[in-house]
């Protein structure tokens, strides 16, 4: 490894990062828009991009995105190499910088590793190829699995759903009545996120916590809403907002006290159509593969899954 230098971009120095020769065809890591695109866009600070220098040859390079303003890099989202050794020592030494004694982002610790991939990745050669050399790396510089996702996409030519008639739809005006239902639903949740957490936090700290990065978000907070039954009982919550790019789904839950009724459903109709009446017509999500009954609702109210991402801490 003497030989290979590895260091952040200096200003000025996207074309180097994007000069690299052979990043894969299967899938693994595609973009929703071309890197320099992107970066001339603002996704990326030069110095949050890593590169592997062996002479004037690129051989491995590393992306950490954090959103517009963020002193702190959220996540690691792009990871191309020539060699499992050299992406490992990339991991390595990028970490060691950008993990401060000051980093404090939604992400944790450190910045998560988001390994995109396509909707069908177990199933091509290729694509199993590109992303188990990818975790091979992402293990060997001391990451985790954390979950594997579901990428969600609705766009208006699918429909959308009917209203709910049988809840009766809020604004928040009442944090309390909020973080109440909040720490109900992620007493019992499914998500991987929430249960890790709860593992260090109480169901109301994880529940404030929540509302605080979710209302955080570009979007804001005006959206979001509070479900009720016909009997006037607080049924469930969702928050839809806008990340840096789309309209999304902060956040959805059902109380337990509430759940096996399909109010799932009820609650994400209600934010499509919020967003419907501010002319979106797209819409992007997630869910975890092991959140089977979302990933039900996501399906029967008309997305599509555009992908999958492995995420590693």
């Amino acid at each position: 490894m003497t030989d290979v230098i590895f260091r952040p971009l200096a200003e000025g120095e996207f074309e180097l990062f994007d000069s690299y020769a052979t990043p894969p065809v299967s899938g693994v890591g595609e973009r929703h828009k071309p890197f320099l695109q992107m970066a001339q866009e603002g996704e990326y600070r030069h110095d949050w991009l890593w590169v592997a220098l062996r002479g004037d040859e690129l051989v491995a390079r590393a992306a950490f995105w954090g959103p517009p303003g963020s002193e702190h890099a959220f996540s690691l989202d792009l990871l191309d190499f020539q060699s499992v050794e050299v992406g490992a020592e990339l991991l390595k030494a990028a970490y060691a910088e950008l993990v401060t004694p000051g980093y404090d982002t939604p992400s944790g610790a450190r910045p998560d590793f988001h390994l995109f991939l396509p909707a069908d990745w177990r199933e091509r050669p290729d694509s199993l190829a590109d992303a188990n050399v990818r975790v091979e790396a992402a293990e060997k510089a001391g990451l985790e699995f954390h979950v594997e996702r579901l990428n969600l996409r609705w766009d208006a030519s699918h429909g959308l759903p009917e209203r709910s008639t049988r809840l009766r739809f809020e604004p928040v005006t009442d944090d309390e009545a909020l973080i109440e239902v909040l720490t109900e639903i992620v007493e019992g949740s499914l998500d991987a996120g929430d249960q890790v957490e709860l593992l260090t936090h109480t169901p109301r700290e994880v529940a404030a916590d929540t509302l605080k990065v979710v209302a955080e978000m570009p979007g804001g907070r005006d959206r979001f809403r509070l479900g009720y039954n016909e009997a006037g009982d607080l049924v469930g919550a969702v928050l839809p907002t806008r990340n840096s790019r789309f309209a999304t789904t902060g956040y959805i839950g059902v109380s337990p006290r509430h759940r096996g009724h399909g109010y799932a459903f009820d609650l994400l109709a209600e934010s499509m159509h919020i967003f419907a009446a501010e002319g979106e017509t797209v819409i992007t999500d997630n869910t975890d593969v092991g959140n089977v009954p979302m990933a039900a609702i996501f399906d029967r109210i008309g997305y599509r899954i555009t992908g999958r991402r492995m995420i590693f801490r």
